[in-house]
């Protein structure tokens, strides 16, 4: 038989059309994919390495006036490098009928209303099915009404719930708070599934080939984050404890092998700071890898917020003139960062990432360079809505707290703005595994036990 004679395109030198896909735009690239195989596989990398924020539809949530959102489903993808949103001709019933609980190396994780949780590659459109965490859950009926709203039967700690009408915030909430991956499936990975579940009291595993959860033995819950990395599971608890498992060991009777249990301060910038706006509002704290640190980041976030930033309590809300209160949404008013000093074992505050950028929300806490991310800024947490437990409390706002947090001079700016702060879904980052080439090695080396 002949060999198939190459094509022109075929015959370009790789370091050339490299180049040229490194200036493309994402439309030319896709475009760039159906010119011959070679160009297909070049310009797939280009694609899968831009960090995107999901969208759900701008005319639903402009329009909706903060009513029926749980119907509302992810319709655009916002492109950070060309500052560009691109909107789907339809929304998927993925994104429409589940209720995202997180976001791992390209992958999105959804829950359907029977309590059967998926893995969906937007990108690939790979949806892969997980077993059922109904018993894991303590769920008795999970049901989904023409509203998007939930029907809720439970028992959590020999008590029994029952909700008839519940948002999919509340059932984040209240269920699975994150989700995040340990490799990667698109690679044909022998990957695993982590949930941070039953509010913040649970870890749970799930890995590829096998038809169960494993709740993971823990010893200081409620954790605040979780991330994953070289076949580990780190978790990080309200007592700023880090606790991490290899998921590659177990024991004798099949448990997964806690490799390392740390206590450590609280930093004392942090710890001031929160007493002294005690009152105004709560702290987050998100666990992120970045250069072979291990970075603890604080979050405050203010319960009432006027449009100047001032810290308000419920009570400044009212006043003798007017019948309606004031409506000042919650939002992020400042973080710190710290790194862990291995030897000494305390936090250590971080003045600059440098050319990093922090992703935080929803998804799985990431660092990524951005020399080659023109429109990404340096020095920057991105960051996303990721309060549940306030989402679905006003009819007027939700979603809304996302911007961009410059470290240096401590200023805010938007990412993508709607007219309304009523955003549901909320947006969510999808940050390619591609895009993630820090290591953790030294760090999984460092830790006590991880030898």
């Amino acid at each position: 038989m002949a060999k198939r004679r190459k094509s022109l395109a075929d015959q370009v030198p790789t370091e050339i059309f490299w180049s040229i896909f490194n200036k493309l735009s994402f439309i030319d690239l896709i475009q760039a994919k159906a010119v011959c195989s070679s160009w297909n596989l070049a310009a797939e990398e280009f694609v899968t390495k831009m960090p995107w924020l999901m969208l759900p539809s701008k005319k639903e949530v402009e329009e909706g006036g903060g009513a029926f959102v749980n119907n509302n489903g992810y319709n655009g993808f916002f492109n950070l490098c060309e500052n560009r949103v691109y909107n789907l001709k339809t929304t998927p019933m993925e994104f429409r009928e589940s209720c995202c609980i997180g976001s791992s190396n390209g992958w999105l994780v959804f829950l359907e209303h029977k309590a059967v949780p998926f893995l969906f590659n937007p990108f690939k459109q790979i949806k892969i099915h997980l077993p059922s965490v109904d018993y894991l859950l303590g769920l008795k009926k999970m049901a989904r009404n023409e509203d998007g709203e939930y029907e809720l039967d439970y028992l959590k700690k020999n008590q029994r719930f029952f909700f008839k009408v519940c948002g999919k915030q509340q059932v984040r909430e209240c269920f699975i708070q994150k989700a995040i991956l340990s490799g990667k499936p698109d690679c044909n990975e022998n990957f695993g599934v982590v949930l941070l579940c039953n509010n913040r009291e649970e870890i749970a595993y799930h890995q590829r080939g096998y038809n169960s959860w494993t709740v993971i033995d823990v010893s200081h819950p409620p954790y605040q984050d979780i991330i994953c990395y070289k076949n580990h599971i780190y978790a990080l608890s309200n007592n700023n404890s880090i606790e991490v498992w290899d998921l590659g060991g177990r024991d004798y009777v099949g448990r997964i092998v806690k490799k390392s249990d740390i206590v450590l301060p609280c930093p004392d910038k942090s710890h001031t700071k929160g007493n002294s706006l005690r009152g105004f509002g709560t702290s987050k704290f998100y666990l992120v890898e970045s250069c072979d640190d291990l970075l603890l980041i604080v979050r405050f976030i203010g319960d009432y917020v006027d449009l100047d930033g001032t810290l308000l309590t419920e009570w400044d809300l009212l006043t003798e003139t007017c019948t309606q209160p004031k409506i000042c949404p919650y939002r992020t008013c400042f973080f710190h960062v710290y790194k862990l000093d291995f030897d000494e074992l305390k936090w250590v505050e971080v003045e600059s990432l440098n050319d990093r950028a922090l992703f935080l929300g929803g998804n799985q806490s990431v660092s990524v360079s951005v020399q080659s991310f023109p429109n990404c800024e340096t020095n920057s947490i991105y960051f996303t809505d990721d309060c549940w437990e306030k989402m679905e409390e006003d009819y007027n706002y939700g979603g809304h707290d996302m911007g961009i947090y410059n470290i240096k001079d401590e200023s805010f700016k938007p990412i993508y703005e709607f007219s309304s702060d009523k955003i549901q879904p909320p947006p969510c980052w999808i940050i390619p595994s591609s895009m993630l080439e820090s290591q953790l090695g030294q760090c999984v080396a460092s830790l006590p036990g991880c030898n």
